[in-house]
């Protein structure tokens, strides 16, 4: 038998839902301005959510469903009076605040999540998620197939939030995840499509980390060389915003900018915080993938070989002239050590027009050494 929790009391309607969820938010000071008009089916409880999370300022929301049979059966005083071999699922709506950081922080930028947190009856769950899937045009785009956008306000050509919407199939329905993108992030974090790349060469960065290429995971560096203001820190931003979801990602950067939607860790740099603290913090909490913006010393060059070596895709800019003193630097800071790379490499001409050039590490023919060369599509 499914029964949600006795314990919620939630709402099953989506009229009740909304209403209840609005005054979570009146209670929570963060009520929408103007009065929403109340959603009488599942479709329009959809809409609702992005018109709501984008007035009242949400950086995220989520739509879930959790088996908690388990923890009733434990004896946790939690299950109230659920008979035996009753199974329970609760359900809800949760929308995210961030906090705003006090000056001077140091530490993970705008980690203090404020939830509003509304429950209700799992009997909603799945029409609910079929809405969302619809709603945000699921699988718009065949590179990213469980993804979706809306933009608030609704069909606005410049909006001033586009949603980007995640969708994760398990037995229970559609775990819906919705990350707010203002101009300002969206400007700060742009598509790799835009930067001044070939389309194949576009195509390829895109591609390898939008699906964690194995070779990221394989003692492969990635660095992003050029002098000072060729682009470097943009194209950084770019890969982060090529992430897939439901990565445990970490950056440590000099000069934060907006935020990828709350998806990615990012930490200040500088100051108290040197890089190379940064980065042996980062490697404790076992990140999948660590940025930094930039590497300045051998020391801190280690520090991100060190994070390659042990499984972490470690990308960082790095100021060098050309692709070959990029990599000088790698085979400089781990002497007779062969040092895998992937340099991103960005120029600036006399006309101040950008360009940008791929690079690989390649071994000789007889095997022992590494050389670097041009990336040339299919290699």
């Amino acid at each position: 038998m499914t029964t949600p929790s006795p314990k919620s009391e939630a709402p099953a309607t989506p009229e009740a839902v909304f209403a209840r969820l609005l005054q979570g938010l009146r209670e929570a000071g963060r009520a929408p301005a103007g009065a929403p008009a109340t959603p009488k089916t599942p479709e329009a409880l959809a809409a609702a959510l992005f018109d709501v999370a984008g007035s009242t300022g949400a950086a995220m929301f989520s739509v879930w469903a959790a088996d908690d049979t388990d923890s009733a059966e434990d004896g946790d005083g939690e299950g109230g009076d659920v008979g035996a071999g009753e199974r329970i699922i609760n359900a809800g709506i949760s929308l995210f605040f961030i906090a705003k950081d006090p000056s001077g922080t140091v530490g993970l930028l705008g980690a203090e999540r404020i939830p509003v947190r509304q429950p209700m009856a799992y009997e909603l769950y799945r029409p609910l998620g079929n809405a969302l899937t619809a709603y945000a045009k699921r699988g718009a785009d065949p590179v990213m197939p469980d993804r979706g956008s809306v933009a608030f306000p609704a069909g606005a050509a410049d909006p001033d939030v586009e949603f980007r919407v995640s969708f994760r199939e398990d037995a229970l329905g559609t775990w819906t995840t919705a990350l707010a993108r203002d101009r300002e992030t969206r400007k700060a974090y742009p598509s790799i499509a835009s930067l001044p790349l070939s389309a194949e060469a576009a195509r390829f960065l895109k591609g390898l980390f939008n699906r964690l290429d194995k070779s990221l995971f394989n003692g492969q560096v990635v660095l992003l060389t050029g002098a000072s203001s060729t682009g470097r820190s943009t194209t950084l931003r770019a890969v982060m915003d090529a992430l897939p979801d439901n990565v445990h990602a970490l950056a440590a950067v000099e000069d934060p900018k907006g935020g990828p939607g709350g998806a990615i860790g990012v930490v200040k740099v500088g100051g108290e915080l040197p890089l190379t603290q940064a980065l042996r913090s980062f490697l404790r909490q076992d990140p999948d993938l660590v940025f930094a913006d930039e590497v300045r010393t051998l020391e801190d060059m280690q520090m991100l070989c060190n994070a390659a070596f042990t499984g972490h895709a470690a990308v960082s800019v790095l100021e060098a002239k050309t692709p070959e003193e990029g990599y000088a630097w790698l085979t400089e800071a781990m002497p007779g050590l062969p040092v895998s790379a992937f340099i991103v490499h960005h120029t600036r001409d006399a006309a101040g027009t950008l360009a940008m050039t791929l690079h690989e590490t390649k071994s000789t023919e007889d095997g022992n050494t590494l050389r670097l060369v041009p990336w040339t599509p299919g290699s």
